[in-house]
């Protein structure tokens, strides 16, 4: 159960990290036309021997944009995986996730919005992360 709640707790880490790859990406192709005159079909490939310093430098740019396209959809498909766990749950179950392990603020928040006891928030909290965890593994 811990590790399905610091899985959801990682929810907005996971929305940050998605928009920096998509900013690092978008440098990462600046640099690409910045040093290469070639269109990408004129570039020769890895596999011929001679090859200038600038193809080089782009090649390696090009392998670097395709790792943080790999990194992005993996963190993107856990995201995923929160967003569809979440939407089994009652309303209750989801506020308490949302606000509790989402927004990372304290459990008296909930039970003033919820009006209800620190046990059964923890009991809920509770139920609802068993729930989750079958989505989000």
């Amino acid at each position: 159960m811990s590790n399905t709640l610091n899985r959801i707790r990682k929810y907005r880490e996971l929305l940050a990290d998605i928009n920096e790859i998509d900013i690092r990406i978008q440098e990462l192709e600046e640099d690409i036309l910045g040093i290469s005159g070639q269109g990408m079909e004129e570039r020769t490939g890895k596999t011929y021997k001679i090859t200038s310093s600038v193809e080089q430098q782009a090649e390696k740019l090009i392998e670097k944009k395709e790792q943080l396209y790999r990194e992005q959809i993996i963190k993107k498909r856990e995201l995923k995986r929160i967003e569809n766990a979440i939407t089994i749950l009652t309303e209750e179950e989801r506020d308490i996730m949302q606000i509790v392990h989402i927004e990372h603020r304290k459990y008296y928040v909930v039970q003033e919005k919820l009006k209800l006891s620190y046990q059964r928030v923890k009991q809920l909290e509770k139920q609802a992360a068993k729930k989750m965890e079958k989505y989000i593994y």
